[in-house]
């Protein structure tokens, strides 16, 4: 069984863009969904080249949605999208438009935790990314006083990205729950079978899960339960 203690969220972070926090933020909202009657998700800030459908801007906001067969006013889950492919702030410039504010994307996420049980926020990019000239990601995170989960992969170069993660984290006070590892090769090579267990002996870090890299993935409830039953139990 989940354990879940003394805490009304979460937040997935990354080490970098396309490592899969949606899929894996998809899978753990599904997860939780069994434990609480009423569980919610969030994606603050959201960037892409073009809006996904009339009722989502936000693919990855569509995906988290689906996952819990959630039925909310999307600016309320997602209160910032840009339509460049960027960071929020660098976003905003391109389009001449308003940058996000972090006090305003707080304060949704704290009209949904009066609404919901648990909230499962999905973040953008890495930690470091810019929501403006004064805040990145990190800022968000501890203004919410969210415990977080890493997502990470075995690529090489991941062990720097990932240590640099944690660092920033435990810098600003933000308690790690702990590190996935997602797309793990079918044929890992011997370095990237050897990463995950390595980066948690190094940061003494628990590794949640190591996911595999999955060939045509269909975000569906088989997958979503697939996913979560590959991640370990966690207290939040």
């Amino acid at each position: 069984m989940l354990t879940l203690l003394l805490s009304d969220g979460i937040f997935i972070t990354g080490t970098d863009t396309n490592v899969g926090k949606t899929l894996i933020s998809a899978s753990l909202a599904w997860k939780l969904s069994h434990h609480y009657k009423k569980i919610c998700v969030m994606k603050p800030f959201a960037t892409s080249d073009k809006i996904f459908s009339s009722q989502f801007d936000s693919k990855d906001l569509f995906l988290l949605s689906k996952s819990i067969g959630l039925k909310e006013d999307q600016r309320r889950l997602n209160p910032y999208f840009y339509g460049v492919p960027a960071s929020p702030y660098m976003a905003s410039k391109m389009l001449k438009a308003k940058p996000p504010s972090i006090s305003t994307a707080v304060k949704k996420f704290r009209n949904l935790k009066e609404k919901y049980d648990f909230v499962v926020v999905e973040g953008i990019g890495g930690i470091m990314v810019p929501i403006n000239k004064r805040h990145s990601l990190v800022d968000f995170v501890r203004l919410a006083k969210l415990p977080l989960i890493v997502v990470s992969t075995p690529k090489i170069g991941t062990v720097n990205h990932t240590l640099l993660t944690l660092k920033v984290c435990r810098d600003h006070g933000i308690p790690i729950k702990g590190i996935i590892f997602n797309k793990m090769p079918e044929k890992p090579t011997a370095v990237e079978r050897a990463t995950p267990s390595f980066v948690e002996e190094l940061t003494k870090t628990p590794v949640l899960g190591v996911i595999p890299r999955y060939k045509q993935l269909r975000y569906g409830e088989p997958t979503f339960k697939k996913i979560a039953n590959q991640i370990k139990d966690i207290i939040v």
